[in-house]
């Protein structure tokens, strides 16, 4: 009888797929500890100015206004299939759910707000299984700031401490403020906003440039309120570098986004979700090692009144 095979982690030369499947699983696993990121490259600064609506709307027009602790459930749900070599499949699940309030307040600029957002609790799930408590107690009453123009152009998000995740929703705030065309929306309005941010996304610190269309239509938020509802269209380009060891990765990745976000006439969000999908590659250069990867992502963002 033959002897069984030895198992690929006592081999003298380990396969480079399963050795990038190691390395990706321990870069995903929500830690505050490891090896520091490799800096993202800074995005050169976009045109501030609000797009410009491409068909006329009616109606009243509708913009940002001041809020006081805004409270906010921001729900995200992200997948990873990955294909190795020989047609082996890997796949992760990432869960999270944000408690958050958010204020805007007048700005000593002219059309612009302060934003703060603090986040209030968070639950992490890594492939079904709880994320580290104490990397969540770490994320706890992580503040946020920014500044915002009153159609909606945001700044970079600055948070007062750095981690796993807080940097992780770093990039997931924005989907608080939709971009609005200038002179606010109306009813019946379609415009096309492109910008360019750092964020960092499966686990990759980086930078994501997006082009996203819009169109308004009227709507009645939950409860009877009046609200217009802007429903999107977009994709996006995403790239990064992250360390792990003594190893360079390096992520590419482009997609498709649909979403609906509901706003009130007082120009305070109400709800918003939408759905993400994408082809990414990851590269390891110093073992010549590529792994495709689809991912998919959805999100929900529910209004849960003020604190």
């Amino acid at each position: 009888m033959m002897p069984p095979p030895t198992p690929w982690r006592t081999r003298s030369r380990a396969n480079p797929g399963l050795l990038l499947a190691a390395m990706l699983l321990a870069g995903c696993g929500g830690s505050t500890a490891g090896n520091a990121p490799t800096p993202a490259p800074v995005p050169a600064p976009g045109d501030s100015a609000a797009p410009a609506p491409t068909t006329p709307g009616h109606g009243p027009a509708v913009t940002y206004k001041t809020v006081r602790n805004a409270a906010y459930r921001l729900e995200r749900h992200d997948s990873l299939s990955l294909q190795y070599p020989g047609g082996a499949t890997q796949e992760q699940a990432r869960d999270r759910i944000a408690f958050l309030r958010v204020t805007l307040t007048e700005s000593p600029t002219p059309g612009a707000f302060q934003v703060a957002i603090v986040l209030d609790s968070l639950q992490v799930l890594e492939n079904g299984q709880p994320g580290s408590p104490d990397s969540i107690a770490a994320a706890r009453g992580t503040r946020w700031t920014a500044t915002l123009s009153t159609t909606g152009g945001l700044s970079a998000l600055t948070p007062d401490r750095t981690g796993t995740l807080p940097d992780e929703l770093t990039g997931r705030l924005r989907l608080l403020f939709p971009a609005l065309p200038a002179g606010g929306v109306r009813e019946g309005m379609e415009w096309t906003d492109t910008t360019e941010y750092r964020l960092t996304a499966d686990a990759f610190p980086g930078s994501e440039r997006a082009v996203t269309t819009y169109h308004a239509t009227g709507g009645d938020a939950p409860g009877a309120r009046k609200g217009i509802t802007l429903r999107s269209d977009g994709s996006y380009d995403r790239q990064g570098t992250r360390n792990q060891g003594d190893q360079e990765l390096q992520m590419q990745a482009t997609g498709a986004r649909q979403g609906t976000h509901v706003l009130g006439l007082d120009g305070i969000l109400v709800s918003a979700r939408g759905t993400e999908a994408g082809d990414m590659t990851i590269t390891v250069p110093t073992v010549g090692q590529t792994v495709p990867v689809k991912q998919s992502g959805s999100y929900a963002i529910t209004s849960i009144g003020s604190r």
